[in-house]
């Protein structure tokens, strides 16, 4: 069996947190999934919740192996563990991807929020934003 290679960490900031949510209240549910069909079955590698704070968090993801991977998360503003949806499902919370990928009449495509961590990384870093 092959040796497992693994990254050091990978490194996600999320900027633009609502500042009208009380910070020490609120939190962002994130997810991160290697590779797409795992993405597709909602089976993430790993997860994590963190309070939300004003403008900027940083996430880290530590002892990841090498491969595709993609982020999605969302701010529970209300704090009932769930992303709201308004009738036609499209999200009143704010939520976001890796890649600040944003959806354009329509959801994100995975081509769009996939990225990469090879075994020559230390640390891969990955901006996005918050999606109000």
């Amino acid at each position: 069996m092959a040796d497992r290679v693994l990254a050091k960490e990978i490194s996600f900031q999320i900027q633009g947190i609502n500042q009208n949510v009380s910070d020490s209240q609120t939190k962002l549910y994130v997810q991160l999934f290697k590779g797409q069909e795992n993405y597709q079955q909602g089976k993430p590698a790993a997860a994590t919740i963190v309070s939300a704070k004003a403008e900027k968090v940083t996430v880290t993801f530590n002892d990841i192996e090498t491969g595709e991977y993609a982020l999605r998360f969302f701010h529970d503003e209300n704090n009932n563990g769930q992303l709201e949806t308004n009738l036609f499902g499209l999200p009143t919370e704010g939520y976001g991807f890796s890649n600040n990928a944003k959806p354009n009449f329509g959801p994100v495509s995975y081509d769009e929020i996939k990225f990469q961590v090879t075994e020559n990384e230390e640390k891969v870093v990955n901006t996005t934003s918050v999606i109000y």
